[in-house]
């Protein structure tokens, strides 16, 4: 009788099952799957957006300045509308500059000071709003030994508005300087009888601000602070001596843009006024005649 050696059987038959099960997991791992492979990318880059008055159509509002701050830190940021600049506006209106207004909101101002009585101006609207000229009147005014006639010169007043999701500084520079009649003929009037002093307009969260038919500033907070003598007034003379790369004036800490809105509801307004006559103000005895200048912002990158 043959006797089966069942002991050696069955650990030949688990040898060969474990034979057949590593064969068969050797070619499942060989085995290739279809695979789609997706890699979500976005890049948000620094961005400052400036608007006011088109430099060619003397419009307004317009953004002519679309800044990415991508320049590595101290350089100009790069403007992605070529070949425009941003023009300033009147104060308090969308009113473009035209170089010859004066005033805040396009008004002038009395030009006498110290007065005991009277010496209150009209400034007649139209053609001649926000500078004294013959279509204005003065009514008549008393004098004593400290009253004087100093407002000859009303302050210059501009603005442009900003909306950013970044921190961004502003530098200036000035010069273009032309003067006519005596001013022209006097070396001693020039950039330096010039004062700048700029400031943001305050922060309503609640109701924002209205120029012409435009609401703005209703989610945008304050971006930083005004440095390099602009927050207190510095001579253009000063912007000047600069150079090229300008006079730091604005040092930028966080952005426009507070909440959720629209371009317009995260501008916050930049002023600018200039006086004429330097730290003592105009006297009489600098004569008569015109003197402007042009001065330069620009978005650096912080």
């Amino acid at each position: 009788m043959n006797r089966i050696n069942f002991g050696n059987y069955l650990n030949m038959s688990i040898k060969k099952i474990a034979l057949a099960s590593g064969v068969a997991a050797t070619l499942m791992a060989g085995t290739a799957y279809a695979s789609v492979i997706d890699r979500p990318f976005f890049q948000v880059l620094g961005v400052v957006v400036v608007w006011g008055a088109d430099d060619a159509a003397a419009t307004a509002p317009v953004v002519s300045d679309f800044v990415l701050l991508t320049p590595a830190s101290g350089t100009a940021g790069a403007d992605l509308i070529g070949g425009q600049n941003v023009n300033t506006v009147i104060t308090g209106s969308l009113t473009p500059v035209s170089g010859t207004a004066t005033g805040t909101d396009g008004a002038a101002v009395s030009p006498v000071t110290g007065a005991t009585s009277g010496g209150a101006l009209t400034d007649a609207a139209g053609v001649g709003a926000g500078i004294l000229d013959a279509s204005d009147s003065l009514s008549a005014f008393g004098i004593d030994n400290s009253t004087d006639i100093s407002g000859l010169t009303a302050s210059h007043t501009s603005s442009f508005f900003i909306a950013s999701n970044a921190a961004f500084d502003i530098n200036a520079v000035a010069g273009g300087l032309t003067k006519t009649g005596d001013f022209a003929t006097d070396a001693d009037i020039g950039l330096e009888d010039i004062s700048l002093t700029m400031s943001t307009q305050a922060i309503n969260a609640v109701t924002g601000h209205t120029v012409g038919a435009l609401n703005y500033g209703i989610d945008a907070q304050d971006p930083g602070t005004f440095v390099g003598g602009a927050d207190t007034g510095v001579d253009l003379a000063v912007v000047a001596a600069a150079g090229a790369t300008g006079l730091k004036v604005f040092d930028g800490t966080q952005r426009t843009a507070a909440s959720v809105g629209s371009l317009a509801d995260q501008s916050v307004r930049f002023d600018n006024v200039y006086d004429f006559g330097g730290a003592s103000g105009y006297d009489l005895s600098m004569g008569s005649g015109t003197i402007s200048a042009q001065v330069t912002y620009t978005i650096f990158v912080p």
